[in-house]
């Protein structure tokens, strides 16, 4: 039988034949061809206890007008394929997985299969990152990061699809990288050659007008001290952003339209710059004996970090 002969066997035994018009040409002569290939021309599948039939796909390069595609394997005890190219592994050993087109064009991929070992988990693809957080900033609209697929050494397994779950939120490209579009969530999927699918949590900010305190606590060991607080806003020019600054408590701390804070009593207030925007921070200032309990501020600020519960208790054995 020459290959001819073997290849249009093939194509019958796949139930592909197709009826050729009369004066269609004869097919060329089976042969591997620099126009048509695989992307990849070896795969290593593992076969472990929680994946007994290991899978992956195989997709064809360069040109792509042909009417079909037969896939073989030299050896189905240890690899079989079928019409779209997903390979399954069987059992271990060696099978090469052989692509023609309908013009007796081939190309092939070795196709290993390893039962699992000590160090399967360490092969196992996954994310570089299973939870992404993305800031958009005044001059950063669209901040990107990119995925990327880890252990997976020697088992040539790779992300042929990426996907967003919400691409107003943020897309991905084919090549992995997430960028940002606007606030949200979203979650990114990576479809990996061996039919895994591959998930990450996406979660976009924006800290477009954002208001930053210079200080978030601030002691007063005496009535009549004083100290500027100063508020940056996240916008180009924002040292020009006119500020509103209020105090929570003005019997005990009172501050003015530049952000001075004067100590008036003993005791506890919350002064909050407000933006235009409605953007804010704040900061805790403690007066007197109040101020007295702390050696620093940092120590106030660890205190304030602690359990509501904890800090309620506290703020009522104060008042």
């Amino acid at each position: 039988m020459n290959k001819i002969t073997r290849l249009a066997a093939a194509f019958v035994l796949s139930g592909l034949l197709l009826a050729a018009p009369a004066a269609q040409a004869a097919p060329a002569l089976l042969g591997a061809s620099a126009n048509f290939e695989l992307e990849v021309n070896e795969m290593e599948l593992e076969i472990t206890a929680d994946d007994p039939r290991p899978k992956a796909y195989l997709y064809t390069g360069g040109q792509s007008d042909y009417y079909f595609i037969v896939w073989m394997s030299s050896n189905p005890a240890v690899a079989t394929v079928d019409g779209d190219g997903r390979v399954t592994g069987r059992n271990a050993g060696e099978a090469t997985i052989t692509a023609i087109t309908d013009r007796g064009e081939c190309a092939a991929c070795k196709v290993t299969v390893r039962k699992e070992s000590g160090d399967a988990a360490s092969k196992k693809p996954a994310l570089d990152h299973t939870t992404l957080n993305l800031v958009i900033q005044y001059n950063n609209a669209h901040p990107s990061q990119k995925l990327q697929l880890i252990n997976t050494s020697g088992s040539f397994v790779y992300a042929y699809q990426w996907m967003s779950s919400n691409p107003e939120v943020a897309t991905v490209d084919p090549e992995g990288l997430v960028t940002a579009q606007k606030p949200g969530t979203t979650t990114i999927t990576a479809l990996a050659t061996n039919g895994q699918a591959l998930r990450c949590a996406v979660t976009v900010n924006s800290d477009v007008g954002k208001v930053t305190l210079n200080k978030r606590d601030l002691l007063l060991r005496t009535v009549g001290s004083k100290e500027a607080l100063t508020a940056s806003v996240a916008v180009e020019d924002g040292v020009n952003v006119p500020i509103t600054w209020v105090s929570s408590n003005p019997g005990v701390a009172t501050v003015d339209a530049s952000g001075v804070v004067t100590a008036v009593a003993d005791g506890e207030a919350k002064i909050t710059a407000l933006s235009p925007d409605g953007r804010f921070d704040s900061c805790s200032v403690f007066v007197g004996l109040a101020a007295d309990k702390y050696d620093t501020e940092e120590d106030l600020a660890e205190e304030l970090k602690l359990p509501d519960p904890y800090v309620a208790v506290r703020m009522n054995r104060l008042s």
